[in-house]
């Protein structure tokens, strides 16, 4: 070591022994080995300095807290980027100067060391753990996140447009209540974070939607044209969803009813609910004349649940927004599973004027539950089939999805 380097270091008032650390003693060494000796006694004295006033500001802090967090284990140590840390028996001391010391402990530690600590997309501390207004929870902000703890839902991150959106309605004490885990990759490039009583949706185009569960509803359907011949079609739809895990793929049907041409026939039967995470919708227009509805309903039933089997192999153990990732690549392969039941309702005593089948994404479900409705001839909704033919015959159906 150059000897100037050595005066220098002798004489300051925190040497690389007292830190304690080998890290910290690390990232000084490898000074000496890359610079002339007088760029080198500038940076280690400065370095020394800089620790010595860190060490300062973190005793300080810590006779300011008092007994709580317990012996130091070991020295001052560097962190990420220029700031410096102490552990504790009972949680770390981060400074981050020119800024005052925050302390860390519990279950916020723990999560935010699980997210890369100082060095992590958290950054350091901004606050030390404080408690909520309603002492319902606790808290620590950061850099650039926050952490949230309950007793109900543990230690969750939350940052970013999420964040922004959750703060602007009113963190905690909105109707989302606390996050439930931190934020996770959601279909389309979109990101969510869960909370007690729903989500909060991101993607990078449309920016953040805060939704609870939503549900799809069969609203009614039109009559564009009726069948050739005497009197009223006797009409009903019978449809199908295959949906993202846990909620189970399910089959319904309406009441047969007379409709002639331009007629609407308006319902409100409810067709999926769960979290807006995409959803495969078969629609089977028939017009009755001796055949069994509930028979073809049962053919429908079988050919979802063939559908839903898919669903559940392809996402494994996968739920909610978690499956939603996989599931959007599914959808595709998934609608002709559904539609394949048509095969088996062809040629039956009933007439099938028409099929259709719809691919909601995540993101339209989470878009459209926000929206005005649709309005036409009497029916409220959201989204339509295309137009189900059968010679004369010529019918849409209906749906909605709302906030639930």
């Amino acid at each position: 070591m150059p000897q100037t380097a050595i005066k220098s270091i002798a004489s300051a008032k925190l040497s690389v022994a007292d830190l304690n650390d080998a890290r910290t003693a690390a990232v000084l060494g490898n000074l000496l080995g890359q610079e002339s000796h007088t760029s080198v006694n500038n940076k280690f004295v400065g370095m020394i300095s800089e620790v010595a006033k860190a060490k300062a500001a973190i005793d300080k802090k810590r006779d300011e807290i008092g007994s709580g967090p317990g012996q130091p284990v070991g020295g001052v140590e560097i962190g990420a980027g220029d700031g410096f840390l102490r552990r504790y028996q009972n949680g770390i001391i981060y400074v981050l100067p020119p800024a005052a010391p925050c302390w860390v402990h519990g279950a916020i530690l723990d999560e935010y060391k699980s997210l890369g600590a100082e060095g992590g997309f958290l950054g350091y501390p901004t606050t030390d753990e404080l408690s909520t207004p309603d002492n319902t929870g606790r808290y620590t902000h950061f850099q650039r996140g926050s952490i949230y703890w309950s007793y109900e839902t543990g230690a969750h991150e939350v940052h970013g447009g999420v964040r922004d959106k959750w703060a602007s309605l009113g963190w905690e004490r909105s109707w989302l209540g606390f996050p439930r885990s931190g934020e996770k990759e959601y279909a389309q490039g979109g990101r969510v974070s869960e909370f007690q009583h729903g989500w909060i949706f991101w993607w990078p185009d449309v920016g953040a939607f805060d939704r609870g569960e939503c549900r799809v509803r069969y609203k009614g359907l039109h009559c564009f044209g009726e069948q050739s011949g005497v009197g009223s079609d006797n009409a009903y739809v019978i449809f199908g969803s295959a949906t993202v895990p846990p909620v189970p793929p399910s089959a319904e049907r309406t009441q047969r009813r007379d409709v002639e041409s331009g007629d609407s026939l308006t319902d409100n039967i409810e067709v999926y609910r769960g979290i807006p995470g995409g959803v495969v919708l078969g629609s089977w227009l028939f017009e009755h004349d001796s055949g069994d509805p509930d028979a073809y309903l049962n053919l429908v039933k079988q050919g979802v649940a063939l559908a839903g089997k898919g669903v559940a192999t392809g996402c494994g153990a996968l739920f909610g927004a978690d499956a939603v990732p996989v599931c959007e690549g599914l959808w595709s392969s998934i609608a002709p599973q559904l539609t394949s039941a048509i095969n088996d309702l062809l040629g039956t005593a009933d007439d099938l004027i028409g099929a259709s089948t719809i691919s909601l994404t995540a993101k339209d479900m989470v878009m459209l539950a926000g929206s005005p409705q649709n309005h036409f001839s009497g029916l409220e909704y959201h989204f339509e089939s295309g137009l189900l033919t059968d010679g004369d015959a010529s019918y849409k159906v209906y749906f909605d999805i709302v906030q639930v």
